[in-house]
């Protein structure tokens, strides 16, 4: 362990090794503290230490060597930690449990192989109306269907196209890994992207199937559109949550988003959202989410921050606020509950 550290410092200090390649070390700190109004199991109020409230905490080595004639080899190993603890967290159990990730760049685009988010996650979280921190945004709702199923897909390869008429595109294979079958832990996705003057747009598919069992367990969708007047870009999004091989509640949930972030000044930015949650076929079962922030740099690097929400539960919904709050934090079924953050955030 001690000669790994030392060959990660190393390795940072040398951020352009030579002319033809270069390692960065990088990370992101973010800190602050929790205030719910209503929590499980009594549903008295509580506060804590939440760490990633608007990013999560992590760590990084990514590099890039030019092979030549436009070609470059990358690399790119993440892990996540909790500042409150030090200990690893958000990271899919490893220490490079966010990425790690070999590819080729190029003028045909570029791919990856290793563990990574999928074009469905990555969909998801560009066209979020709040742009997607982890309090009060599309990803409470993605965490609370899907767990971490499309994010940190294992054994992935993905490939990346180049920018067209303002198209990008994206497929995902990843492989189960499970003998006399190629299906059973099998991911697959695909999307697609447009960005061109003030219009965003994006829509993305996802399918996952269990590892013992071959049967698919996870379908996502979705659909996502922007516009851009002047300082604030506005958005509208559509995710679709489904376990096919459930009748359960909760088992095909639609999650509608609209919101926009406000840039008032190069130190100021406004952000707020609103989201609808509904169980289909189930329409009993409903949650309803409004979420605003503000953010202040305090430099290039560290920023200031602070974010309220109110979660209005119904039915089978149990919408909280802060995707990493504590357990004891979780919201009793069919409450509604309102939570304050505020935080610190550094990039490195």
């Amino acid at each position: 362990m001690r000669r790994f550290l030392c060959a990660v410092f190393f390795l940072g200090l040398s951020a352009t090794a030579s002319a033809q390649g270069s390692v960065t070390l990088y990370g992101i700190l973010d800190s602050g503290l929790l205030y719910q109004n209503k929590t499980a199991p009594d549903g008295h109020s509580g506060v804590a230490f939440l760490d990633g409230a608007w990013l999560p905490s992590i760590y990084g080595l990514r590099g890039k060597e030019d092979i030549g004639g436009g070609y470059s080899v990358n690399f790119n190993l993440q892990g996540g930690f909790s500042t409150g603890t030090g200990a690893l967290g958000d990271s899919n159990g490893g220490i490079f449990g966010r990425a790690a990730t070999i590819g080729v760049s190029g003028p045909f685009g570029d791919v990856k192989l290793g563990v990574q988010f999928s074009p469905f996650f990555l969909a998801v979280t560009d066209g979020d109306p709040r742009g997607m921190p982890q309090f009060g945004s599309q990803l409470v709702q993605y965490f609370q269907q899907f767990g971490i199923t499309g994010i940190f897909d294992s054994n992935a390869i993905v490939y990346t196209s180049p920018k067209l008429y303002g198209f990008t595109g994206a497929l995902e294979y990843a492989v189960g890994g499970v003998p006399g079958s190629t299906k059973n832990g099998r991911s697959m996705s695909a999307s697609l992207s447009f960005s061109q003057g003030p219009v965003v747009a994006n829509a993305a598919y996802y399918t996952h199937a269990d590892p013992e069992s071959g049967q698919t367990i996870a379908i996502g969708k979705t659909a996502a559109l922007g516009y851009a007047f002047g300082p604030v870009l506005a958005k509208v999004d559509w995710v679709n949550y489904l376990n096919p091989s459930s009748n359960a509640a909760l088992s095909n949930v639609n999650v509608f988003g609209v919101g926009a972030v406000y840039a008032v000044t190069p130190a100021i930015t406004l952000n707020g959202g609103f989201y609808y949650a509904v169980n289909k076929g189930m329409s009993e079962n409903k949650s309803r989410m409004f979420a605003f922030g503000a953010e202040y740099a305090l430099s290039h690097r560290t920023i200031l921050y602070s974010q309220v929400g109110v979660a209005h539960n119904q039915g089978a919904f149990q919408t909280n606020l802060a995707v990493l709050a504590p357990s004891s934090f979780a919201v009793p079924q069919g409450a509604t509950t309102t939570a304050v953050n505020i935080g610190v955030r550094h990039t490195f």
